[in-house]
């Protein structure tokens, strides 16, 4: 938990943290404004041979989320290591780590409550797949208040908090776009990105189930032929009843590693 001691600590701590996030996107697209020929993005022309890229993009759409979410887990080897790849896998997926790392650790400590960003309960996968991906601050912002009180300051130090981080997202964007062309962004990264949006979705709305004297269970997922895909490339992604009960390692299916690189 390398951010969530110093979101419970100091409630500044977000503020310089997602500003040089900002500054950093800002410097890099910059950058990339300069040098970047306009005249694919105006007149696009889309190389149909970018398609034999797919199953790549949605090798990369699981397992570069499984990497930043190992990371808040802090399961690789060395610790640093952690913020490192973290912050990189971070890129991909528009968030920095630290926004991950308190979303999803306020869901592993109230996993199907309120306080839970990820709660499925009374909701159809429709309306889960937009709260999942897009929602998420109100229980956050209430940990917040209720570790640093719940004033009109604070109040308004959180929206800063939240207008940075959305910030970041169309940056982030953009950056892919230049780097990438608009052909291969079209017809390889968004298509990754939106079967991340599905997977990670997915396994929240899918393996918990809120029974009717509610209590909460949570579910492995290896039935079929798409869980058993998912999880081969995605290292045991959909094996959610695992990682709740033991978090610290990479691999849920497999259980505990004795790699020098993974837990």
């Amino acid at each position: 938990m390398m951010y969530w001691n110093k979101f419970r600590k100091d409630r500044n701590f977000l503020i310089p943290y997602m500003a040089a996030h900002l500054l950093v996107a800002i410097a890099v697209v910059t950058w990339q404004i300069t040098n970047t020929d306009f005249s694919s993005f105006l007149n696009p022309s889309f190389n149909w041979q970018h398609l034999w890229l797919l199953p790549f993009g949605l090798v990369i759409g699981v397992q570069v989320p499984v990497l930043i979410h190992n990371c808040v887990h802090g399961n690789l080897r060395p610790p640093w290591l952690n913020i490192v790849m973290g912050e990189l896998a971070g890129v991909y997926v528009l968030l920095n780590l630290a926004s991950f790392e308190l979303n999803h650790i306020m869901h592993h400590a109230h996993a199907d409550t309120r306080l839970d960003p990820h709660n499925p309960h009374k909701k159809n996968f429709l309306g889960f797949f937009f709260a999942n991906n897009f929602g998420g601050t109100r229980p956050v912002l209430e940990k917040f208040l209720q570790f640093h009180g719940d004033t009109k300051a604070n109040r308004a130090r959180f929206g800063v908090i939240v207008f940075l981080h959305f910030l970041n997202v169309p940056l982030r964007l953009m950056f892919w776009a230049l780097l990438l062309g608009p052909s291969l962004f079209v017809l390889a990264f968004i298509p990754s990105y939106l079967f991340h949006m599905f997977v990670f979705a997915h396994i929240n709305f899918i393996t918990h189930e809120t029974m009717e004297d509610d209590t909460a269970v949570v579910y492995n997922m290896d039935s079929n032929i798409y869980y058993k895909l998912v999880n081969f490339f995605g290292s045991g992604v959909y094996y959610h009843k695992n990682h709740h009960q033991n978090p610290r390692v990479y691999n849920p299916k497999m259980g505990a590693s004795t790699s020098w690189l993974v837990r």
